[in-house]
C-alpha cells in the first residue's frame, strides 16, 4: 500500500516536471525566407526572393522595414527569366539566423506589378501558379501573413519568348 502511494508520488512528478518541460520551450517565430520555384520541365530552379516591407515580432526581435515604391524597388532586384504561361511556386522556409518555423496557418498572397496595375495571382492550396502570357518586366510580390505578423517579398520578373532565350 505504501509502496502503491510512493509510486504514484513519483509518477506525478514525473508527469508533472515533463510538462513543465514543454511549457518552458521556446518557439520563435521568426521571419521566414521566400523563395519562387520556377518549373522549367527540363531544368527547375528556385529563386529567393527580396525582402520588401515586414512587420514581425518574436521573442528573437522586432524587425521593421518600409519599402515605399515597390515596382521600384523590385526593378533594382536581379532578374527572374520565365517564359509566357510557365508554372511557378512560392515557397517559405525557416530563416536560420532568426529561428523558428511554427506559423499557424498563415495567408499567402501574390500579384505582379506591371506600370502601376496589379495582376492578382490566383494560388492553389501548394502556393502553385502560373505566368500570364503576355511577355514584358513585372514585379513579383508575394506576401506572407500570420496572426500578427507580415512579411512582403519582391521579386523582377521578366517573362520572355521561348525563342528570345536562346539567343
Amino acid at each position: 500500500m505504501v509502496m502503491n502511494k510512493t509510486l504514484k508520488f513519483f509518477a506525478g512528478l514525473l508527469f508533472i516536471s515533463a510538462l513543465a518541460g514543454c511549457i518552458g520551450e521556446d518557439y520563435d517565430v521568426g521571419v521566414p525566407t521566400a523563395h519562387l520555384n520556377i518549373d522549367a520541365h527540363v531544368l527547375s530552379q528556385s529563386v529567393q526572393l527580396s525582402e520588401a516591407n515586414i512587420s514581425w515580432y518574436s521573442s528573437s526581435g522586432e524587425v521593421e522595414e518600409k519599402i515605399d515604391d515597390i515596382e521600384e524597388y523590385g526593378q533594382s532586384q536581379g532578374e527572374i527569366k520565365v517564359f509566357p504561361g510557365q508554372d511557378a511556386s512560392l515557397d517559405f522556409k525557416e530563416n536560420k539566423e532568426n529561428g523558428g518555423d511554427i506559423w499557424t496557418d498563415p495567408t499567402i498572397t501574390a500579384v505582379l506589378w506591371s506600370n502601376g496595375e496589379k495582376i492578382k495571382l490566383d494560388l492553389n492550396q501548394y502556393k502553385e501558379f502560373r505566368f500570364p502570357t503576355e511577355e514584358g518586366n513585372y514585379i513579383l510580390e508575394a506576401t506572407f501573413e500570420d496572426e500578427s505578423n507580415t512579411a512582403q517579398y519582391v521579386g523582377n520578373i521578366i517573362i520572355i519568348d521561348d525563342t528570345q532565350s536562346s539567343r
